[in-house]
């Protein structure tokens, strides 16, 4: 796998991004009974480690740069809701507290990596 920036290889020597002192990593997971890739996310903090496979792709599968931007839009997402209702917000309880108080602490931060990532015309992994 050959990576570009804003990529990197994490210390859980998967593919990965640093956003505001976190270290975010994606991996694959098999896929679903209907053909969507299924993501293995971790995100490494100080004060804490998180993760879960809960993230899919679409219909017919998709890569590793499109896992990447669904999770950052959850995490942005996730964030507008904690600064509006804290965690009584709509979207606020799709990551673990800690999570979605760093996301809404780096909110710009993960959506113009977000913007980076999608918009960029440059393979920006080569698996």
């Amino acid at each position: 796998m050959i990576l570009k920036p804003p990529f990197i290889i994490t210390a859980r020597l998967q593919a990965g991004v640093n956003v505001g002192g976190a270290f975010i990593s994606l991996r694959y997971d098999g896929s679903t009974p209907e053909g969507r890739t299924r993501y293995a996310w971790s995100i490494d903090m100080p004060g804490g480690e998180y993760g879960d496979n809960d993230l899919k792709s679409g219909c017919g599968g998709g890569d590793l740069k499109e896992g990447f931007v669904s999770l950052l839009s959850f995490l942005s997402a996730a964030a507008e809701s904690y600064k509006y209702d804290g965690m009584e917000g709509e979207n606020s309880d799709l990551f673990p507290e800690a999570v979605t108080h760093w996301a809404s602490l780096c909110s710009d931060e993960i959506d113009m990596l977000r913007y980076e990532i999608e918009e960029s015309e440059e393979e920006l992994i080569e698996e």
